[in-house]
């Protein structure tokens, strides 16, 4: 379609069998390592994949039979410049996840969280998903209280939960007739509605838990430069009890732990920002609270796969200013590269910024 959001295809029948399975592969392997659960056999569907870009985020759907996906540390090294979070949808199947240390399944009725900032061991059955793609400055800078999110988005059995499932099956279905002038006010409207419902369209629990969460949250991320930012600190601002700030953490391992974790993070940003190359590594890591050089070193190489050295050196390698979309190609083999280049060129841009417009 004529201005029509970019989007490209994977589809069977175009070249042969082995190819296509490989082709499939690639499309993927930014995110993880996809292999099938049996033998394919003459006669067994070939997965496809659908995708559209849309500048901040991209949109998949993806059909394929029983899979294994892994993104163990060496896998996340490889790949270390795709840092982003799936919201994913099943619309047949399930798949059994296990996500850094959340163990969940996958099914039908609500949207799950697939984090690449952690390692990944899932296996599905046939299956026919739709995949929410944002990457993870993009989340810190809109949804902050969902950047470690792993698992259900949101309760199980919720209405808001159907509404969500039901808002990205439909979006599916108009992305195909949308305008490129379109997906930013897309993207938008659906990070608003993510908000939204998460704050308050559970009904099923309290609303006020939530948004005391999700305030807390927003307060760290502007406080990541105070050393003495901790669970006392917090209490005191927000005059809770340590017993309420462990709960409205536990699933993130606790406060302490989140802390530490936005913080790695917001050092990786710093390492590979064009605006802080003067600093010195260790100079930034203390501007975040880390005191030892070695202990930084090592929190920041098991969180990422990779050493400071490593993401400072491959953030200089990049260039300056925002990545555009690698434009559309014919075959199946630009297909199975343009969706691998899309993975690893999605970077957070400014509202009102498209890529490759």
């Amino acid at each position: 379609m004529e201005n029509g959001i970019l989007s490209t295809s994977l589809s069977p029948g175009i070249v042969p069998e082995d190819e296509h399975l490989a082709l499939w592969r690639q499309s993927v392997a930014p995110y993880f390592d996809v292999q099938p659960v049996r033998e394919t056999r003459p006669g067994d569907p070939l997965p496809e994949i659908h995708q559209y870009h849309l500048g901040r985020a991209i949109l998949a759907e993806s059909k394929f039979a029983a899979q294994t996906f892994r993104r163990d540390r060496q896998w996340m090294a490889r790949y270390d410049d795709v840092d982003h979070v799936l919201f994913q949808l099943l619309c047949e199947g399930s798949n059994h996840v296990v996500n850094g240390k959340a163990d969940f399944v996958q099914k039908w009725g609500n949207v799950y969280a697939v984090n690449m900032a952690y390692e990944l061991d899932a296996q599905s059955v046939d299956a026919r998903a739709i995949t929410f793609v944002l990457p993870r400055p993009l989340l810190r800078e809109e949804l902050p209280y969902l950047t470690d999110i792993r698992g259900n988005f949101l309760p199980d059995g919720s209405a808001a939960a159907r509404i969500f499932s039901s808002y990205l099956a439909s979006l599916r279905e108009t992305l195909s007739v949308a305008r490129t002038e379109e997906a930013d006010s897309i993207v938008q409207v659906t990070l608003g509605l993510m908000d939204s419902l998460a704050l308050h369209g559970d009904i099923a629990s309290s609303a006020a838990e939530g948004a005391s969460f999700t305030v807390i949250c927003r307060y760290i991320e502007k406080h990541l430069n105070d050393f003495d930012l901790g669970p006392e600190k917090i209490c005191q601002h927000f005059r809770c009890s340590r017993s309420t700030i462990y709960r409205l953490f536990k699933q993130q391992g606790g406060v302490w732990s989140h802390i530490q974790r936005r913080r790695l993070v917001a050092c990786f940003q710093a390492l590979i920002s064009p605006h802080t190359r003067h600093l010195r590594i260790f100079d930034i890591a203390l501007d975040y609270g880390f005191a030892s050089p070695s202990q930084f070193s090592r929190l920041f190489r098991e969180h990422f796969g990779v050493t400071p050295r490593q993401a400072r050196d491959a953030g200089l390698a990049r260039p300056a200013g925002i990545a555009p979309p690698p434009q559309i190609g014919d075959s199946a083999q630009s297909a199975a590269d343009l969706m691998s280049r899309w993975a690893t060129t999605l970077i957070w841009q400014p509202r009102g910024t498209i890529a490759g417009v």
